[in-house]
C-alpha cells in the first residue's frame, strides 16, 4: 500500500475560496479581476499536484503536470476570446492537448478485459456526444472539424476514465470518472452558450463550478489511485506492482 504524502484538508478550503472568488467576479462581469482569479484556480491545483504527486510513477506525474498546465493555458486563452476568435482556437487546442494527456494517464491503468458496463458507457457517451453535436453543428462554421476532434477527445477521456475500474482504488476510480463527467457537463454548457441562441441561466456559475470540480476530482483521484488498492486475483498478471 502506498501511503498518501499529502494532507487534502489544507488545500481544499483554499481551492474553494479561489473558485468562489472567480464565480463572484464573473457574475459581476469584472474582467480585470477575472484575469487574476480565473488563472489562479488551475495554477493552485498545478502546484498542489506538483508537491504532492511525487509518490506516483514518473510518467503519470509528468503527464498530469502537462495536462494541468495545458488546462491553465486554455483558461488563460479563453479569457480573451471576445477580442479575437484566434484566442478561442488556442484555448480549444490547449484543452484538446489536456484531454489527450489525461487519456494517456488513464490508459496506464486500462482494464484489458472491459466489462459489459464499459460498452454501455461507450454507447451512452457516443449518443450524448452525437446529440450535442447535431444541435450545434449548423452554427460551427469554420470550427466544424476542430469541434468534432475536441468532442471526440473529451468523450474518449471520459471513457478511459471509466475503464480504470478495478485497476485503481475504488475511491480513485469514482473521483476521476465523476470528474470526467463534470468536465463533459461544463463543456456542454459552454458549447450551448457559444453556438446556440439559447442562454443557459447562471451559465458562468455552471461552467466554472463544474469545471473546477472536474479538475479537482481528477487530480485528487489520480493522487490516491494506489491508496488502499486491494489486489484483484483476476488482474494479477496485468496489474502493475504497487510499491510498499
Amino acid at each position: 500500500m502506498v501511503k498518501p504524502k499529502f494532507k487534502p484538508t489544507y488545500f481544499l478550503p483554499l481551492f474553494i475560496v479561489l473558485v468562489i472568488l472567480d464565480l463572484v467576479t464573473g457574475s459581476l462581469e469584472n474582467e480585470s479581476l477575472r484575469h487574476f482569479t480565473k488563472p489562479l484556480i488551475l495554477f493552485s491545483l498545478l502546484l498542489y499536484f506538483a508537491f504532492n504527486g511525487k509518490g506516483l510513477d514518473r510518467s503519470t506525474y509528468l503527464l498530469m503536470l502537462l495536462a494541468l498546465f495545458c488546462s491553465w493555458l486554455g483558461d488563460s486563452f479563453l479569457m480573451y476570446d471576445s477580442i479575437s476568435s484566434h484566442y478561442f482556437m488556442l484555448g480549444l487546442i490547449s484543452f484538446l492537448f489536456a484531454h489527450i494527456l489525461y487519456c494517456l494517464v488513464f490508459l496506464r491503468r486500462w482494464n484489458k478485459t472491459p466489462s459489459t458496463a464499459f460498452w454501455v458507457v461507450l454507447l451512452l457517451l457516443g449518443l450524448y456526444g452525437s446529440v450535442l453535436f447535431l444541435q450545434i453543428k449548423d452554427n460551427l462554421g469554420g470550427l466544424l472539424i476542430p469541434v468534432i476532434i475536441y468532442v471526440s477527445a473529451i468523450l474518449l477521456m471520459a471513457l478511459t476514465a471509466f475503464n480504470r475500474r478495478n485497476r485503481v482504488s475504488s475511491d480513485s476510480f469514482k473521483l476521476v470518472f465523476i470528474g470526467a463527467l463534470f468536465f463533459v457537463a461544463s463543456d456542454s454548457v459552454l458549447a450551448i452558450n457559444k453556438f446556440l441562441t439559447i442562454t443557459v441561466p447562471y451559465s458562468h456559475v455552471l461552467v466554472m463550478g463544474t469545471y473546477a470540480t472536474a479538475q479537482f476530482l481528477i487530480t485528487k483521484g489520480v493522487l490516491i489511485q494506489d491508496v488502499t488498492l486491494k489486489p484483484n486475483p483476476t488482474l494479477a498478471e496485468t496489474s502493475p506492482k504497487i510499491k510498499k
